[in-house]
């Protein structure tokens, strides 16, 4: 279960019980995790032993239909004759009317069905009990991990909503503070998509972005202040949450200086977690280019972000921003953060 755990992706969670699956069992043994419902429509998620195009068909029905673990009796009827003859056409030709038996496991959470485990033998005896009790057991085991990243993915959803909710509450006290978060934010994950940062990575950095000035709360609300010890508060006020843990790094260090002149630990260089080092270009190019800071020029900008590069700022860094910004988006296209660039 740990291994599952590793993988950010429900398909390659399901890629690997299967692997494991062909390996465990004799004979030629394939399969495919099917996901969906009545509803939202049935896909091929995962597939061993056949072609990944198998992932691109869309079967109306199967024998994961059926409920409950069981051996199928008769799998061209239930997998063939009920699909419409393109599909039949596609299914026969990646392989899988010659299997000459079949199993279906049920794949469920804690609360709700997720999909089916289908495995298919070509040649060889059929499947036994015995292996359908095997394939169960992986396909419980997937149920109860899919299961968790979905209850962890809305509960980001949901400290996602919160965090956007309660910083515009925050920055509306002062009306040249409103909306520096989500610019910051956005400007973050733009540099983060250019060094092609994880899933995960991005999560942390959005929460690193949209919280970093969160410290200043401890001010009394006064954004005029320069106030030193707002990193440090905002990295403890957030480091008790799980979730929250690595953006809390780049919390307390969004203020740090490349050159080591920065604070609260006056790290340099590459001591600075990444996180801070991209969010200390995002702010300081917000500082530049809003009506908050300086509202300079973008040609103007430019130049100031490169003498502040190796200084204050990381150079590959700076390089890196200084060429999305040439790429032809305006800074109003940059600084708004949609939907799609939630890395959740």
């Amino acid at each position: 279960m740990e291994r599952l755990v590793r993988y950010q992706r429900p398909a390659d969670r399901s890629a690997e019980v299967l692997r494991n699956l062909a390996a465990q069992l004799p004979h030629d043994t394939r399969g495919y995790v099917v996901s969906g419902d009545d509803e939202s429509g049935f896909r091929f998620e995962a597939q061993v032993g056949y072609h990944d195009a198998l992932l691109e068909l869309r079967p109306a029905n199967g024998p994961w239909r059926s409920p409950g673990p069981r051996l199928v009796p008769n799998l061209v009827a239930e997998l063939f004759t009920s699909n419409e003859p393109g599909v039949r056409t596609d299914l026969s030709n990646l392989g899988m009317r010659e299997a000459t038996s079949a199993l279906v496991a049920p794949v469920a959470g804690r609360f709700e069905a997720y999909g089916a485990l289908v495995l298919q033998r070509h040649g060889g005896p059929g499947f036994s009990e015995e292996d359908l009790r095997v394939a169960q057991r992986w396909a419980n085991v997937l149920g109860e991990v899919q299961s968790h990243a979905v209850e962890l993915r809305l509960a980001k959803l949901s400290l996602v909503e919160f965090t956007r909710a309660f910083v515009e509450a925050f920055e509306a006290v002062e009306f040249s503070q409103l909306g520096h978060g989500e610019r910051v934010t956005a400007y973050a994950l733009a540099l983060g998509r250019a060094l092609e940062l994880s899933r995960p990575q991005l999560a942390d950095l959005y929460f690193a972005a949209m919280l970093h000035d969160i410290g200043k709360l401890g001010n009394g609300l006064d954004q005029k202040i320069e106030d030193l010890e707002h990193p440090l508060r905002g990295a403890n006020m957030v480091s008790g949450s799980e979730l929250l843990l690595r953006a809390a790094e780049g919390i307390r260090h969004h203020h740090e200086a490349w050159d080591g002149s920065g604070f609260p630990d006056g790290l340099r260089k590459e001591a600075i977690p990444l996180l801070a080092r991209i969010v200390a270009v995002a702010d300081t190019f917000d500082l530049l280019s809003s009506e908050r800071g300086q509202a300079l020029p973008l040609r103007e900008v430019e130049k100031a972000l490169e003498a502040k590069s190796g200084v204050t700022l990381d150079p590959a860094m700076v390089a890196l921003f200084v060429n999305i910004l040439r790429q032809g988006k305006s800074t109003q296209e940059l600084s708004h953060l949609r939907e799609s660039d939630l890395p959740f």
